[in-house]
């Protein structure tokens, strides 16, 4: 019966066991491997063959026949090299290792039988741990950063050696081996000095109150006005005052990083992701002949900002309203089809026309109508229905005098909004992101409340997705003012918001206080 190994296998983010069984027999020298691999895993038997010399082992005048499975999966990359050796040394050893199919072996191999990293197996960890396995055998490498899991063994061991040593109860090999610092801090992209604390940005205190709430329950912005008024000042500076990551979603959100193979230290701080205009739709959504993660999925449980959103293509601009109502973005493709998380906070800025200057009364607007209309259609109805705040700026002046918050003031607040959420629901959700379900069942909104919405909304003509936003704000508001249930106040707030005139209306309308 031919000897098997268990690996894991990855598929976007999702993780599958792989197992990897051998055969060995006597015949004509071959080493093939099936079971749909790509050409790095049939590269592998090369790996493989080397490192069985290495060993000493006799494989003269023998076929060996690797088959992993299941086969109907492709398989990808170099993580199974491991696990292919050890199923053909069960074959070849005369007393076969101790090793049972709750242990997963994940590392690459060099010629001389090393124990190396490989593409993607931060996200093969992660995966072999919610997959139930007891035992996982790793190249040598730092696994400080996944001490919070438990009822998992993570063996890191340099060479082939070592690991032939441990699984035959030999564990002294495991002492004094240097290990390789997988992540590190300083290789993160979204540092503190980069961002502009929210308040050295004069007026806009509407905006900033927006922003804040977003920040808390995860809703998106559009920022509208002319050239130079705040709209880019205001997007940075918001991730100064969203709360910092749990480790969780530190763990995820590097594994993405490590699957699109972008730099990205192990770092409590939210992405900020900034793609020019002139993206296209694969960049932004992600894809490609192997899809890999977009901009998108690089902003998750972070913010995406979209500069100059008129210039975006429609096409593209069109391709976020699932993955903004969903949370996750699914890519398919003949070869294969990826689900990759997408939860982000969208902030968006653009100029009401070409020009800029459309209902400014500051300068003329030189578009004709038609430019107008079209530049705004950009934008389409679906995906300014799933914006929770649609926001006109105006020039201020800089001797414009606001009571003045720092961002860390700020973001203690949300940091404590978002405490409530986590402890409402119990699954990491934002009040943007709970099924509304859960929602409705956990804000406890009076009858009299409900009746008040009903009204409001059927007087505005508001559609079923805005009244749950209503429903949604005002909770996040609620959870601000540190209340268990939705106030009248934060009612009143939230129907304020909304009440806001549409976007071709806006450029004509200013807010008070900017």
């Amino acid at each position: 019966m031919a000897s098997s190994i268990m690996s894991v296998g990855l598929q976007g983010m999702k993780g599958h066991k792989v197992r990897i069984e051998a055969n060995v027999r006597v015949d004509k020298e071959q080493c093939v491997i099936i079971g749909l691999p790509d050409a790095s895993i049939k590269e592998s038997k090369e790996r493989v063959l080397s490192c069985l010399h290495a060993l000493d082992l006799d494989i003269e005048l023998k076929k060996i026949t690797i088959h992993l499975s299941p086969a109907d999966v492709k398989k990808s990359g170099t993580g199974f090299d491991c696990a292919m050796l050890l199923a053909v040394m069960q074959e070849v050893l005369k007393k076969p290792l101790s090793i049972d199919e709750s242990t997963c072996v994940l590392a690459a191999l060099s010629l001389n039988g090393e124990l190396m990293q490989f593409h993607g197996m931060i996200p093969a960890i992660q995966q072999a741990i919610v997959l139930g396995f007891k035992r996982i055998i790793l190249p040598p490498i730092d696994v400080s950063f996944l001490h919070k899991v438990a009822d998992v063994e993570l063996i890191p061991l340099s060479t082939i050696d070592a690991v032939i040593s441990y699984l035959q109860g030999q564990p002294s090999f495991l002492l004094d081996q240097p290990l390789q610092l997988l992540v590190e801090e300083h290789a993160s992209s979204t540092t503190w000095s980069s961002f502009t604390d929210i308040s050295s940005i004069r007026g806009h205190k509407e905006a900033k109150r927006a922003l804040e709430i977003s920040a808390a329950g995860g809703h998106h912005v559009l920022l509208s006005g002319p050239p130079g008024c705040g709209k880019s000042m205001l997007a940075d500076a918001f991730h100064t005052i969203l709360p910092d990551l749990t480790h969780e979603d530190m763990l995820e959100l590097y594994g993405i990083y490590h699957l699109a193979r972008e730099a990205r230290g192990f770092s409590c701080r939210p992405p900020y992701r900034n793609p020019h205009h002139s993206a296209s739709s694969i960049s932004l959504i992600g894809g490609g002949t192997f899809p890999k993660p977009g901009e998108i999925s690089l902003a998750h449980n972070g913010v995406l900002f979209l500069d100059e959103l008129g210039e975006f293509s429609r096409k593209t601009l069109d391709m976020l309203r699932q993955p903004l109502e969903r949370g996750e973005v699914t890519i398919s493709r003949v070869k294969q089809t990826v689900t990759y998380p997408s939860t982000i906070i969208l902030i968006a800025a653009t100029n009401p026309c070409p020009c800029g200057y459309f209902g400014s009364h500051e300068r003329y607007c030189t578009c004709t109508p038609k430019q107008v209309t079209s530049y705004q259609l950009k934008a389409s109805g679906p995906l300014l229905d799933r914006l929770d705040f649609v926001l006109t700026l105006k020039n201020v002046g800089l001797h414009h005098d606001d009571s003045i918050e720092t961002s860390a003031v700020i973001r203690e607040r949300t940091t404590r909004a978002r405490r409530m959420q986590r402890i409402r629901y119990g699954n990491g959700k934002l009040n943007s992101t709970v099924p509304f379900q859960q929602l409705y069942e956990t804000c406890a909104l009076s009858s009299k409340q409900s009746n008040f919405i009903d009204k409001i909304c059927f007087e505005q003509k508001w559609s079923n997705r805005t009244q749950a936003k209503l429903i949604r704000i005002a909770r996040t508001i609620a959870d601000l003012e540190g209340q268990e249930v939705i106030t009248d106040s934060a009612l009143q707030e939230a129907i304020a918001w909304k009440r806001l005139p549409p976007l071709s209306q806006q450029s004509t309308t200013t807010m008070g206080g900017h």
